[in-house]
């Protein structure tokens, strides 16, 4: 039996998710606790899109995609306000956006924090992905092309495996899209709605917002993202064959980490909760060191 679109399905559209280990207490929707410190460390949780792994993996698919896409996702990662963190563990669905909005202000991290072990990668790839955001106009800044263009390089991925225009616009469709095609666009809007593609930029934090006005993570029930991972048990190899670029995903996976960080992107969501954040270790910052 072939198991690789089942690696595949599990760690590109984030099926299973990051474990942590803290326990925070939650209460109803719309329920808002003013609460600034994440006991024990200096920062509080992150979105498991922006672990290495996940980052990466994500990253080759969208810039093989289509670069210009890839771009807009995010330069740098952002903590998770742990007002909404709380009620997201209460309702991983999603949480009213306008309930939290202002906790989004200053999540800034003062302090160095680090991933837990089952979440670190080789130094060669982490240092590719996004680092944690010093000043505030660095939270959801898109990675730009250039930036784009440089981690692709040190990736393998070279011209020969990006899609034509034509291959792209065949994948995702126009409108009225067919089911499979929504959840190919909408994940990929999910993952780049950093500023200047988007009303409400949240990709530093694996955010996004929803039809209804919720907020939630990009790999909560029934998010594009994580409906994206039924496309693996053959329709996605449908849609490559029929848009003529089934070699191109199979020449990028050959000739490039993609599957040494499939398998480590597992390992970091292994044992995970609903919830798709992850603990890092942190320490505060110490001026007097």
């Amino acid at each position: 039996m072939n198991e690789r679109p089942v690696l595949f399905g599990v760690c590109l559209v984030l099926a299973t998710l990051i474990a942590f280990s803290s326990v925070v207490v939650a209460g109803e929707v719309g329920q808002v606790e003013e609460r600034t410190i994440y006991p024990g460390n200096a920062a509080g949780p992150f979105g498991v899109p922006l672990t290495p792994a996940v980052y990466l993996v994500n990253f080759l698919l969208l810039y093989m995609a289509n670069p210009d896409e890839a771009a807009f996702m995010p330069a740098y990662r952002a903590t998770i306000p742990l007002p909404l963190y709380d009620c997201l563990k209460q309702h991983p669905e999603g949480c009213p956006y306008a309930a939290f909005a202002r906790f989004f202000d200053d999540q800034v991290v003062h302090g160095a924090c680090f991933w837990p072990r089952d979440c670190r990668e080789n130094p060669r790839w982490e240092v590719l992905a996004p680092d944690i955001a010093r000043h505030p106009d660095q939270v959801n800044e898109p990675l730009g092309i250039h930036r784009a263009d440089t981690i692709a390089r040190f990736l393998g991925i070279d011209a020969s495996m990006i899609l034509t225009d034509a291959e792209y616009q065949c994948t995702i469709g126009t409108p009225p899209r067919n089911q499979d095609q929504e959840t190919i666009y909408r994940c990929i809007m999910n993952l780049t709605n950093s500023k200047g593609n988007t009303d409400i930029p949240l990709s530093s934090y694996g955010l996004s917002i929803t039809d209804r006005g919720d907020v939630q993570s990009d790999c909560a029930p029934e998010a594009p993202c994580l409906v994206f991972n039924q496309l693996f048990a053959g329709p996605l190899e449908k849609i490559a064959y029929e848009c003529g670029w089934a070699t191109k995903l199979a020449s990028m996976a050959r000739e490039t980490p993609f599957f040494h960080l499939v398998d480590d992107a597992n390992t970091c969501q292994r044992n995970a909760e609903p919830v798709c954040v992850v603990e890092p270790i942190c320490r505060p910052f110490n001026p007097e060191r």
